[in-house]
Protein backbone atom coordinates (compact mmCIF):
# COMPACT_ATOMS: atom_id res chain seq x y z
CA UNK A 1 0.00 0.00 0.00
CA UNK A 2 1.38 3.39 -0.85
CA UNK A 3 0.81 6.62 1.04
CA UNK A 4 2.16 10.01 -0.01
CA UNK A 5 1.90 13.62 1.20
CA UNK A 6 3.12 16.60 -0.85
CA UNK A 7 2.74 20.37 -1.04
CA UNK A 8 -0.09 21.44 -3.33
CA UNK A 9 -0.91 25.14 -3.29
CA UNK A 10 -0.68 27.92 -0.73
CA UNK A 11 -2.34 26.74 2.45
CA UNK A 12 -2.90 23.13 1.32
CA UNK A 13 -1.18 19.79 1.01
CA UNK A 14 -2.31 16.67 -0.85
CA UNK A 15 -2.40 13.11 0.36
CA UNK A 16 -2.77 9.91 -1.64
CA UNK A 17 -3.46 6.48 -0.25
CA UNK A 18 -4.37 3.02 -1.46
CA UNK A 19 -4.95 1.70 2.08
CA UNK A 20 -8.66 0.87 2.41
CA UNK A 21 -8.64 1.08 6.23
CA UNK A 22 -7.02 4.52 6.10
CA UNK A 23 -9.59 5.70 3.54
CA UNK A 24 -12.40 4.58 5.87
CA UNK A 25 -10.79 6.31 8.89
CA UNK A 26 -10.34 9.57 6.98
CA UNK A 27 -13.92 9.51 5.72
CA UNK A 28 -15.17 8.81 9.25
CA UNK A 29 -13.13 11.40 11.17
CA UNK A 30 -11.66 14.05 8.86
CA UNK A 31 -13.67 14.16 5.64
CA UNK A 32 -16.74 15.88 7.15
CA UNK A 33 -14.76 18.76 8.62
CA UNK A 34 -11.71 19.86 6.65
CA UNK A 35 -10.38 17.28 4.22
CA UNK A 36 -11.77 17.15 0.68
CA UNK A 37 -11.63 14.33 -1.85
CA UNK A 38 -9.90 15.57 -5.00
CA UNK A 39 -9.91 12.31 -6.95
CA UNK A 40 -10.96 8.68 -6.74
CA UNK A 41 -8.87 6.19 -8.71
CA UNK A 42 -10.49 3.05 -10.10
CA UNK A 43 -9.17 -0.01 -11.90
CA UNK A 44 -12.12 -1.65 -13.60
CA UNK A 45 -14.98 -1.04 -11.18
CA UNK A 46 -12.85 -1.36 -8.05
CA UNK A 47 -11.58 1.60 -5.98
CA UNK A 48 -7.79 1.60 -6.00
CA UNK A 49 -6.85 4.92 -4.32
CA UNK A 50 -8.08 8.29 -3.10
CA UNK A 51 -6.44 11.71 -3.23
CA UNK A 52 -7.29 14.25 -0.49
CA UNK A 53 -6.82 18.02 -0.25
CA UNK A 54 -5.77 18.85 3.32
CA UNK A 55 -5.37 22.28 4.99
CA UNK A 56 -1.74 22.96 5.95
CA UNK A 57 -2.82 23.35 9.59
CA UNK A 58 -3.64 19.63 9.54
CA UNK A 59 -0.11 18.62 8.42
CA UNK A 60 0.86 16.87 11.67
CA UNK A 61 -2.36 14.82 11.96
CA UNK A 62 -2.01 13.94 8.25
CA UNK A 63 1.58 12.76 8.75
CA UNK A 64 0.46 10.58 11.66
CA UNK A 65 -2.50 9.10 9.76
CA UNK A 66 -0.57 8.48 6.52
CA UNK A 67 2.58 7.40 8.46
CA UNK A 68 4.83 9.38 6.08
CA UNK A 69 6.47 12.80 6.17
CA UNK A 70 5.58 15.66 3.84
CA UNK A 71 7.62 15.59 0.61
CA UNK A 72 9.32 18.81 -0.45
Amino acid sequence: MSNKLWKFETGYICGYTEDRDLIRRIKRYKFKNDWLIMADYFRGNRLVGVQFKIPIEQRRPAERMFQVELES
